[in-house]
């Protein structure tokens, strides 16, 4: 395969992948308890509203930051930390 059938090859799988927010997401769970991503790719998580104090990654506290996108990688998990829930977009990498 020459250069310009892999860049052609790469530009097709890129243009295959959903966009948008994933439709099969989950449900943003009980406050401290841990959704998956059961999806092959790495996700950015949008986390938007509702009272929030602790973000967590693979059970990492993600600094003080409690709002904003969050990188989550295939298998990994996210927990909030909430007293009003808030909601969230998983949009693939």
């Amino acid at each position: 395969m020459d250069n310009v059938q892999l860049k052609t090859l790469m530009a097709v799988n890129e243009a295959a992948k959903p966009t948008g927010d994933w439709s099969a997401k989950p449900a943003v769970p009980a406050s401290t308890v841990a959704a998956t991503n059961t999806e092959a790719d790495t996700m950015w998580v949008e986390v938007t509203g509702g009272t929030v104090t602790v973000v967590k990654v693979d059970n990492v506290t993600i600094g003080s930051r409690v709002a904003g996108l969050f990188l989550v990688r295939p298998g990994s998990t996210i927990a909030l930390t909430y007293s009003v829930a808030p909601t969230w977009q998983w949009f693939r990498v």
